[in-house]
């Protein structure tokens, strides 16, 4: 996907988000670092506009993740004293969160920022949405809202880049 693709793509999901969930005022969104979080940033900032243009209230809270900390297979970097795991300073308790994250794969990671969310609170509903789904997946969990599923195969990888963090847009496939 190029830069015009990606952006067609987010436009599509949050009017999916404010379509098909109901009391859009009730949602958080929450972000998995390192790219999840400035999509949920482009997400809430679209969803929010519509709102208002329909006249709807709702603050549309963001918070952050950084599920290395509650991963099962990763190695753990506790020593970095600059890294917090949680940036959430909103009651997720009977919240409808999106939780959004650049690429779904095995389901890792979803599971790690379930156990991370639920150290905040508990809410009425967790949605994931994520811009790429592939195969592979490990865990039985999906995301409820996906931008674009690819066919990739066991040796390659989704790289997808963001203008937030790499000054462009873009997903491309690569070999590993």
């Amino acid at each position: 996907m190029d830069a015009d693709e990606v952006k067609t793509i987010v436009e599509r999901m949050a009017i999916d988000l404010y379509l098909h969930v109901p009391a859009v005022e009730n949602l958080v969104f929450i972000g998995i670092q390192s790219r999840g979080d400035k999509l949920a940033e482009r997400l809430r900032i679209l969803l929010h506009a519509k709102m208002q243009r329909d006249g709807i209230a709702g603050q549309l809270p963001l918070g952050i993740l950084n599920v290395n900390f509650y991963r099962d297979d990763l190695g753990k970097n506790y020593d970095s004293p600059n890294v917090k795991a949680i940036n959430i300073d909103f009651d997720i308790t009977n919240k409808h969160v999106i939780l959004i994250d650049d690429v779904f794969y095995t389901g890792r990671t979803v599971r790690a920022a379930l156990d991370a969310i639920f150290t905040q609170g508990r809410p009425s509903k967790i949605s994931m949405l994520t811009l790429v789904k592939r195969p592979g997946r490990e865990l039985p969990v999906l995301p409820e809202f996906v931008g674009l599923d690819v066919a990739a195969q066991d040796n390659e990888y989704i790289k997808v880049k963001l203008k937030e963090v790499e000054g462009i847009d873009e997903v491309s496939i690569h070999p590993r």
